[in-house]
């Protein structure tokens, strides 16, 4: 879920721009795309000042990875992240969780796949989304469902078509 690399400062020349000012070693820095750009290109930097423990490490990776995870509270939050997907033609990914915090699982996938799938996650705890819950069978459980495009006709055969993951998840947090 988070990629690490390595760079010797003493073999491998100068230190690529994108990390800014290495002042001793070893540096630990965490690069991740900055949410509103326009390309993957533009990065932010953030320096690591935990103690030196996996546990601390994996706390800081884990927490700042980057997440492109749209948050929906509604019918009408749902109704525009619809028509976000239908402008550009994208496929949509609904996370229906059981709490509102967004699993590490869940921010991969909407940073693996940023540009080519919409990832929403739809929390139980909101009153305001149980007619979203309604309208895809599903009853509290956690549960991601991948719901076929909409045609232009409005084809209302979508549940047959649908993908639907009511597995165990192996939980990182």
């Amino acid at each position: 879920m988070v990629k690490v690399a390595y760079w010797d400062t003493e073999k491998s020349g100068p230190v690529p721009s994108v990390l800014g000012q290495i002042q001793g070693t070893p540096t630990i820095k965490l690069v991740r795309p900055k949410r509103k750009a326009k390309t993957n290109k533009q990065k932010d930097v953030i320096d690591y000042n935990m103690e030196r423990k996996a546990s601390d490490l994996e706390t800081f990776a884990l927490d700042l990875m980057p997440n492109f995870v749209e948050r929906v509270n509604g019918e009408e939050d749902f109704e525009k992240f619809q028509k976000k997907a239908r402008k550009y033609g994208l496929p949509m990914m609904l996370f229906f969780s059981e709490d509102r915090r967004i699993m590490n699982e869940i921010k991969f996938l909407s940073t693996e796949f940023r540009r080519r799938v919409l990832v929403a996650q739809i929390p139980f705890t909101k009153k305001e989304n149980r007619p979203v819950f309604l309208k895809y069978g599903v009853r509290g459980q956690a549960l991601l469902v991948v719901p076929p495009i909409d045609s232009e006709d409005g084809d209302s055969n979508q549940q047959s078509n649908e993908v639907v993951f009511d597995g165990k998840w192996n939980l990182h947090r």
